[in-house]
């Protein structure tokens, strides 16, 4: 690797990776010394990864004990995204106002959507979910509100933990076609059939969970 900032990354796409495969399960310990030796890299660059994590609440530190893989219920899961639903409602209120008006541009998003699609097509699983969830984030920042956006910040890693849990193996469905369709919604200059496009989108991020796994 070029730099230890590439590294750290890896170590984070690592993580998430193994999430996915079912390698790392909720509430499992992570360990420095392993993954530094895994990676043959300082366990300071493990540790600036871990915090990386930490911050995004994939991964919680216990005092004394480590760091160990964040633990979200069902019902946290069905709260997170019932939040995410009222906020990006007002998200695409004020995006599509500003598409109106033509203060922004969506081509950043649709290319966000090719990249997407090229990752789930790789079967690049954990960079999939990521540029899933960091869809929403980004449509987010087009709206210039700090406020939505400080408040739909913390919401997305947590949706990408549950999605990597979670996420039905046998499930055909693709988040970047329903963002594609969610990109011609804002287009279509139509606030409540953009607003419905989202609810409809989220309702089926939830759908394709299966909690029954243990």
């Amino acid at each position: 690797m070029n730099d230890m900032t590439t590294m750290e990354d890896n170590i984070v796409n690592f993580i998430f990776d193994s999430i996915f495969s079912k390698s790392l399960r909720p509430g499992i310990k992570l360990s420095e010394s392993v993954l530094a030796k895994e990676f043959n890299i300082s366990r300071d660059t493990v540790r600036k990864a871990f915090s990386q994590l930490q911050n995004m609440g994939i991964i919680t530190y216990k005092k004394n004990q480590g760091y160990f893989v964040t633990t979200l219920t069902k019902q946290d899961t069905l709260d997170i995204f019932e939040t995410r639903n009222i906020i990006e409602a007002g998200v695409i209120t004020s995006v599509l106002q500003k598409f109106s008006e033509g203060k922004i541009d969506l081509s950043l998003l649709k290319r966000e959507v090719e990249t997407e699609k090229f990752f789930k097509i790789s079967l690049r699983n954990g960079e999939y979910v990521k540029s899933s969830c960091d869809f929403h984030l980004n449509l987010a920042l087009l709206s210039g509100n700090d406020f939505l956006i400080n408040a739909l910040k913390p919401l997305i890693p947590l949706s990408i933990l549950a999605a990597l849990v979670y996420e039905d193996e046998n499930t055909h469905f693709c988040s970047y076609d329903e963002h594609a369709n969610l990109i011609k919604a804002i287009e279509s200059n139509n606030i409540d059939y953009a607003k419905s496009i989202m609810n409809t989108h989220l309702h089926n991020c939830v759908d394709v969970l299966n909690f029954n796994e243990k």
